[in-house]
Order: structure tokens, then C-alpha cells, then sequence
């Protein structure tokens, strides 16, 4: 993707900041809530490739209490608590921040940092084993650091609860069920930070990772309590103490500065508290460390008052043109609101209700119950907040799953207030990088119940080329209904902005044009196939060709994809199974052509004359009116006028004429439509014309366009129509073109209009992967 929204914002956060007339950038005005998840970089602004300091790949940055300025961070990969600090939140910085390429959000620029661990050391050892147990990726390219959860004998982040003002983490240790919560108290001008543990079952002993000292550091035994002195300033201490050890609990100091609290085997309701100070010898005399009481955090797992009881009507606009068989009507969306909240939407679905939900790219959940069946207005709801931009949601039995870059999550309502209570962790297991660019994207499931997504390459700063790779990186995902089973279910992919499955489980995919992307595609995704791109084949030799798409896309058509979605029955004016492809670069909406015969697929698309104001990525067919409902948002190149839409794609009972099946074969073109058309325009050869060209495959961003006939030229070829007929009935024209043969992109111009004297929509971009005789058997 070609991320020129970044110069925007990135002049915007500068004009800002140079008056203080004028308000905060979005991205620092929102509120994010308690919490906040997304890919960390150390203080020092260095990813957890520095093996250094408090980043993590997959971390939670929790606001510690109410009247502190303190955070800590939570790496649900390796269990690990990060570091903690005082002295503000996160800078939010980043491509769902301020759009700048490369860094990701940190430590607050003020942050004092009381205590970190080594981004690569799980949190809590297996045994007395802290060794890393993941494997390293493998295949050109690859990093040099594991990636993705612990094994899950070792141990399982299993989601949060949120409760007022506390966040309590839940994860397994082998057996053992443990709930943790981090805090602040303050006492005086002194402030500690503690981590309270609560063991739900009963499990082997462990060592709890608590802290680790940069390079020259020291760790020393002061009674009970360890002392972590700083290499370049001695009198500059973390001191760190446990209230409510278990019996047999002790201090362990490995490689001089590395500080492990050594535990029993786990009891069922044991409790204990870890408490960190940071200051000088003199401070700490005049001051306390926080108090001995450990609390239960089991009543923080039951919900609490809500944080967002300030709800949003906003108006819809309905469309007053007829005119055509669809119209787009406008959703209100609570795009002002109290909370600042950026509303850029990255997934949308309905309940069996007709309830609307949508997730964000800056990680809020949001529920809007319509005034009446038009959906006049809408009234919101803020029901999540903080998770990893979520560019994914699906309703399931009317409990919504929402789709980050670090797991995909299951929102619970524990207390029926409106708000979810628990983020539960319905599957973690795709690995990240500190990768600016590898968004997930989408969430979608079969006829089975599983559920499917896709990831993106690490692209570079400036579109070309990636960083260091992952198992995971360009790959689509299987997960089964019960989200424990985790599979790649195929590779290749470069930024696959949206998928589709269809009602009888066929899955496709779209991608955005760049490195080895000559333009973007749709295809038919087999399991286990290679797609398109070989530096993401996750293969130890690259493969040197792919396999056919269903259709290449013209660049001036889309130059950045969405979503596929199927028409799900024949009240929206088309026939049932029809499928749509969505444009988030040009803000389109597409019919596609299927041309099907034996094991070869292609086909082509054909524009709705239709406009949105957002760059459309997902759809979603409302099963209470039936009419089809498109969102995005404006986060990277793009034509949209508006950072976020809902909009509705109505049809209002008038016959649609547009083409409905495309067919090639020796002889010519055969092009069915859905009525009948003027015969006069439709049998006139001056309606029409074609040209066409092909693309190379390379490692260059994206292709130019070369001639058919001299493939050294970058040309369009101009293809001769012998002649048209219409076929009986006034449904169908063939277009006599002896001589076809393969080419990558075909245009099909039409000048056509339908029975009653209107335009028809008739630009079909297509592609040819063979070319039958004609007679041929075509499954349409």
C-alpha cells in the first residue's frame, strides 16, 4: 500500500503542536481506555529485535490504578510483564497513530522506567527452565528471533477482565490457572508499582521472571528485599520485595542482574504481591513501599461500572435519487463523540436483531441499535476498547469476535451493562513482527464454523521489500470453531486487504499491489497453494510461478483492495450467490464474472455506478432488511473523503440490467445480462471495442503494461470485433473475436442501454487463462 495518508498526519500532529490554538492530533485527543494493545518499542524507541528494555511483539500497556501516573506492559506471547514505569501512558506513534512508517507506539516520553525484562525470556520457566522454547522461522528472509505464544503446556494467555479501574490478566502456568493484576500505590510522594497474583488451580512449581538490569547492572540481596542498582548511576535503585510468599518461595539472582522470584509447587487460592520502588537509599528511608495486603482478584472477574454510558444518536441519510435500481444511503456513525474516540472501521456485522457492531482501526468496539427497520438513526454505544488494531468482526450466535493483529478476541458482557467486562482470548496463535505493515485483515467463517483471516507481509518504509520475516507473514488462517486448532491454510499474499467465503464455503482472497503484485487480483484460494508473492512462500526454494487468479483488476480501476461477499438470496435484485468484490483505493463496488469450465477458472468484473465516501473494505448483508452495508476507512491511499462510513447499498425493486456472465471461447466473447437490452444499441459493432495487455512478474513494485504483440513495448494492443449479434431474447451478445488466446488483462468497453433507453453499466475488466472452443460447456 502506498501509504501517502502519512505526510497528512504527519503535518497535521506539526501544526498542531506549533499553536496551541489549535486542538491535539485525533490520535492524542482519544481515549483509549484502561488499556491499550499493540506492537511496544523499548524507551529507547528500539523494537524487541534489540533484545533489549520494555518492547513487546504482542504487548498490553495497563493503566496502573486511579490517581497514578503509572503503566505496565504486558507481553501476552511470553507471559512476561515488560516493565512498568511512571511518568504518563504511551506515546502513540506509528501507522494507526500519526501515519509515520516504521516506529511503533512506547513508553510515554516523560516514563520513568522502574523495571523491564529481555523481550525474549518467557515470564515464567518451565521447571527451572527459562529457556526460550520457540522455534526460529525458517526460509530466506527470515528473522532471527522466534516469534508467537509459548507452547501451551508451558503456558496460555487466556484473556483480561476489566473492572472500574483494574485489569486483570488471565493465563495458565502448565496446569495452573492464575489471574494477575498490576498496580500502584502511593504513599507520600513515593510511588510503587506491585503485581498481585491470585492461583485459581493448582499446578508444578515455577520461577516468575520479575526483572532484568541493562548491560553492567547489578542485582544484591538486602534482607528480603533485592536491590537492582543502574551500571552508569549506582545510587539510582529499583528495589523489589514480595508480600504473601508462599512458604519454601525465594529469591533467585541469575547473570548478576537478572531477578527471578523461585516458587513452590503452585496451591489452588495461593496469593502473593510483588512490589517495585524505584529511587535512591535516602528516598526510600523516607518513604514506604506498598502495603502487604494482596487483593482478590476474583472479584474483579465478575464486571464492573461502566465506562462508557454516553451514547451517540447519530443521524442516516437516505438517498433521494432513484433513478437506478441501487441507491447508497448514508449510516450515522458516532464519529463525535464524548470519548475523542477516532472512528476509523475496520469490520462491521449485524445481530440476528439487526443490532450493528463495528471495531476500529484504533481498537474500540462499538453497538448501534437502530430507531426503526430504515435505520433513520442510530444510537451508539461504546461496548471495547484498546485492542490491536482491529481490522476484523464477526458475529457469532450474536457474540462478537473481533480480529487484531495479535489474536483474535471474544468480548463477553459479564454484568449486562452494555460493556464488555472480558477479553477473552479465543485464539492467539499468529506470530507478529515489530513490522509496521503486517496487518491482519478481515475475519470471516465457513459453513463449518471455522474461521478464517489473512496477514500481510513486514513491508518496508516506502512499499518495497520487507523486513524480517515470520512464519506467519503473507499467509491466510484456518481456525477451528472451537479456536483451538490454529493452521496456515495457504501462502504468498503481500497486503490482502479483505476475503470472502461463499455459502457453500469457497474462499477467496484480493491483495494490493506491489513487490511481485502486478496489480491487484481475485482469486480462488486451494489449501495448502502458493498465491502470489515467493519471498512470502515460506518455502526454502521460492516458487517461480503462481497459480492462475480468477482476474487481474486494471490499476485505474483499483489500486488497493477490499472484501468479497456473496448475495445471499434474490430480494436484493441480483441472483443468489452473485458475488461482489469491494475497491478500498477507488471506493467501488464490483459484480464479479465467473468463467468457469472443467478446473479452469477466470472471469472478469464489471463497476456498480455507484460512489462511496470512504475507501469500502468490508460488507456485510443485513439479515433484517436484506439490503448490503459497506465500511472503511481512510488510513492509507485512497480516494474516500471521509476517514470512516457506513453506507447502504439499497436496491429499490426496479430491474437491474447489468452484465451477469461472461464466456470465452475460440470464436469470441459471449456476455449474458440480467434484462433484456435496446437491441439497436446492443447489435451496433460501434458500441463496442477491447483492448487488452500483460503484465510481468517481478520483484519490482507493481508492472507497467506491455504490449501482446510486442511484449518489450509498454502498450495497450487494440482487439478487432468482427461483428456482434444479440441473441434471442435480448439477453445475450456475442462478440465474434476469432483467435483469442490468453492475456492477463483484457478491457471491454460497451456503449449500451437497457429496454427502457438507460445507460447500462458496461466496462468489463477481465483476464483469459484458456480459451475453450466455442460450444464448450461454461459453468456460469
Amino acid at each position: 500500500m502506498n501509504h501517502s495518508r502519512k505526510f497528512y498526519l504527519a503535518a497535521l500532529g506539526l501544526f498542531a503542536a506549533a499553536s496551541s490554538t489549535f486542538a491535539a492530533p485525533k490520535w492524542e485527543e482519544m481515549d483509549y481506555g484502561r488499556f491499550l494493545s499493540a506492537t511496544y518499542n523499548n524507551a529507547e524507541g528500539k523494537p524487541t529485535f534489540d533484545k533489549k528494555g520494555c518492547a513487546a511483539n504482542k504487548g498490553i500497556a495497563i493503566k496502573l490504578g486511579k490517581d497514578v501516573d503509572g503503566t505496565m506492559l504486558f507481553d501476552t506471547d511470553l507471559l512476561r510483564m515488560a516493565g512498568g514505569w511512571t511518568g504518563g501512558f504511551v506515546k502513540t506513534m506509528g501507522v494507526a497513530y500519526d501515519g509515520a512508517h516504521g516506529p511503533n507506539p512506547k513508553p510515554a516520553d516523560n516514563a520513568q522506567i522502574v523495571f523491564q525484562t529481555n523481550p525474549q525470556s518467557p515470564g515464567w520457566s518451565k521447571g527451572d527452565d527459562f529457556k526460550d522454547p520457540r522455534k526460529l522461522p525458517s526460509g530466506p528472509g527470515a528473522a532471527h528471533v522466534p516469534f508467537g505464544p509459548l507452547p501451551r503446556e508451558w503456558a496460555k494467555y487466556k484473556g483480561l477482565y476489566l473492572s472500574g479501574d483494574n485489569v486483570v490478566v488471565a493465563y495458565t502456568v502448565g496446569t495452573a490457572a492464575i489471574l494477575e493484576m498490576p498496580g500502584a500505590e502511593k504513599s507520600g510522594d513515593t510511588v510503587s508499582l506491585t503485581r498481585s497474583f491470585n492461583v485459581l488451580s493448582k499446578g508444578d512449581a515455577s520461577s516468575l521472571l520479575v526483572a532484568e538490569g541493562g548491560e553492567g547492572s547489578t542485582a544484591t540481596k538486602e534482607g528480603n528485599i533485592v536491590v537492582l542498582s543502574d551500571a552508569k548511576n549506582p545510587d539510582a535503585r529499583t528495589y523489589i520485595a514480595v508480600s504473601g510468599a508462599p512458604v519454601g518461595a525465594s529469591w533467585n539472582i541469575a547473570d548478576t542482574n537478572r531477578v527471578e522470584l523461585k516458587l513452590p509447587a503452585l496451591a489452588e487460592n495461593q496469593a502473593f504481591k510483588v512490589i517495585y520502588w524505584r529511587g535512591t537509599a535516602a528516598d526510600l528511608a523516607k518513604g514506604q513501599l506498598a502495603s502487604k495486603t494482596v487483593p482478590n482478584l476474583r472479584e474483579f472477574t465478575k464486571g464492573g461500572a461502566a465506562h462508557w454510558p454516553e451514547t451517540v444518536t447519530a443521524k442516516s441519510t437516505m438517498s433521494q435519487d432513484e433513478n437506478g435500481p441501487y441507491v447508497v444511503d448514508t449510516i450515522g456513525i458516532p464519529d463525535t463523540n464524548p470519548y475523542k474516540s477516532w472512528i476509523r472501521i475496520g469490520g462491521l456485522d449485524f445481530f440476528s436483531d439487526g443490532r450493528i457492531a463495528f471495531s476500529t482501526w484504533n481498537g474500540d468496539v462499538w453497538i448501534g441499535t437502530p430507531a426503526d427497520e430504515k435505520y433513520a438513526s442510530v444510537t451508539w454505544r461504546r461496548f471495547a476498547t484498546g485492542l490491536f488494531q482491529a481490522l476484523g468482526l464477526k458475529i457469532v450466535d450474536d457474540k462478537v469476535y473481533v480480529l487484531g493483529r495479535d489474536q483474535i478476541t471474544r468480548l463477553h458482557d459479564l454484568n449486562n451493562d452494555g460493556e464488555a467486562d472480558l477479553y477473552e482470548c479465543f485464539n492467539n496463535d499468529v506470530q507478529v513482527t515489530p513490522g509496521f505493515h503486517e496487518f491482519a485483515f478481515d475475519l470471516q467463517t465457513d459453513p463449518e464454523g471455522n474461521f478464517f483471516f489473512v496477514k500481510g507481509g513486514p513491508v518496508n518504509p516506502g512499499g518495497r521489500g520487507w523486513g524480517p520475516l515470520s512464519d506467519h507473514n503473507g499467509c491466510m488462517f484456518k481456525i477451528s470453531k472451537d479456536g483451538l486448532k490454529f493452521e496456515v491454510y495457504a501462502t504468498g499474499l503481500r497486503a490482502p486487504n479483505g476475503m470472502g467465503i461463499s455459502p457453500s464455503g469457497e474462499i477467496t482472497n484480493g491483495d494490493n499491489q506491489g513487490t511481485w503484485v502486478p496489480v491487484d487480483y481475485i482469486h480462488f484460494v486451494k489449501q495448502g497453494e502458493f498465491i502470489e508473492v515467493p519471498d512470502l512462500s515460506h518455502k526454502e526454494t521460492p516458487p517461480t510461478e503462481h497459480p492462475q487468479h480468477l482476474c487481474w483488476i486494471p490499476y485505474d480501476w483499483d489500486n488497493s483492495n477490499g472484501a468479497q461477499v456473496w448475495v445471499p438470496n434474490d430480494k436484493w435484485g441480483l441472483a443468489k450467490n452473485t458475488m461482489l468484490y469491494l475497491s478500498y483505493g477507488k471506493c467501488s463496488l464490483f459484480r464479479v464474472l465467473i468463467d468457469k469450465f472443467g478446473n479452469t477458472m477466470q472471469g472478469g468484473v464489471v463497476k456498480f455506478p455507484l460512489k462511496f465516501d470512504t475507501g469500502i473494505m468490508r460488507a456485510r448483508f443485513n439479515p433484517k432488511d436484506g439490503q448490503l452495508y459497506v465500511t472503511g476507512l481512510h488510513g492509507w491511499q485512497t480516494d474516500a473523503t471521509k476517514d470512516a462510513a457506513i453506507q447502504r447499498v439499497r436496491y429499490v425493486n426496479k430491474t437491474v440490467t447489468m452484465p451477469e456472465t461472461l464466456h470465452v471461447t475460440d470464436q469470441g466473447i459471449h456476455i449474458g445480462f440480467t434484462a433484456p437490452l435496446d437491441t439497436n444499441s446492443a447489435s451496433d459493432v460501434q458500441n463496442y471495442s477491447i483492448e487488452q495487455y500483460n503484465y510481468h512478474w517481478t520483484s519490482d513494485y507493481g508492472s507497467p503494461e506491455f504490449s501482446v504483440i510486442d511484449p518489450k513495448k509498454k502498450a495497450h494492443d487494440p482487439v478487432e470485433i468482427k461483428s456482434v449479434k444479440v441473441l434471442p431474447g435480448g439477453k445475450e451478445v456475442f462478440l465474434e473475436v476469432p483467435g483469442l488466446q490468453p492475456v492477463d488483462q483484457m478491457k471491454i468497453k460497451m456503449n449500451l442501454k437497457d429496454a427502457n433507453g438507460a445507460p447500462v453499466p458496461g466496462n468489463i475488466g477481465n483476464t483469459i487463462n484458456a480459451v475453450p472452443k466455442e460450444g464448450a460447456n461454461a459453468q456460469r
